[in-house]
């Protein structure tokens, strides 16, 4: 959600994000006119990104092919932001904008260190990002400077919260 706004020049009201329990459509495109365009395929990411480092080119490929007959059913939902307290603290990010992104992946980059080598639960990311967010200073435009200043600071006071869980 927040590389699709980098990317795409979006503002966050243009974002949503659907729960799929299929995980068949990979992306969804809205335009103007309301027609829509989705990447879609089996459940795996080898496909969609290896067309993310070739675009626009298509390669040749041996993975398997998707067939819809084998997906009679796609669903969506709406994510439920308590259950999904990461997803509620990149809303609050961009929301917030400035450093605040930044702030963000650079806790949870820590947090999720932190949890492959056993320091953390998993319950603890959401979390150390939120006390990081907290307590890193927020710069509202920032330079580059400020963004390599502020993700320094952010994964050192991640880091200290990680101490202490």
């Amino acid at each position: 959600m927040i590389e699709a706004k980098w990317l795409f020049n979006l503002r966050p009201d243009q974002i949503d994000v659907v729960i799929h329990p299929q995980s068949v459509v990979h992306s969804l495109v809205q335009f103007e006119d309301g027609s829509m365009k989705a990447q879609m395929g089996l459940p795996d990411m080898r496909l969609p990104i290896q067309y993310a480092f070739t675009y626009p080119d298509r390669l040749k490929s041996d993975f398997p092919r998707f067939n819809f007959m084998d997906y009679p059913s796609l669903t969506f939902e709406r994510p439920d932001l308590n259950a999904f307290v990461n997803l509620r603290l990149a809303y609050d990010a961009l929301a917030a904008g400035g450093t605040m992104p930044c702030t963000l992946n650079a806790a949870n980059e820590i947090a999720v260190a932190a949890f492959l080598q056993d320091q953390i639960r998993f319950v603890d990311i959401a979390r150390i990002n939120a006390q990081t967010m907290e307590k890193a200073e927020f710069i509202a435009k920032p330079t580059v400077a400020d963004y390599i200043a502020i993700d320094t600071e952010a994964r050192r006071v991640a880091k200290s919260i990680v101490g202490v869980v």
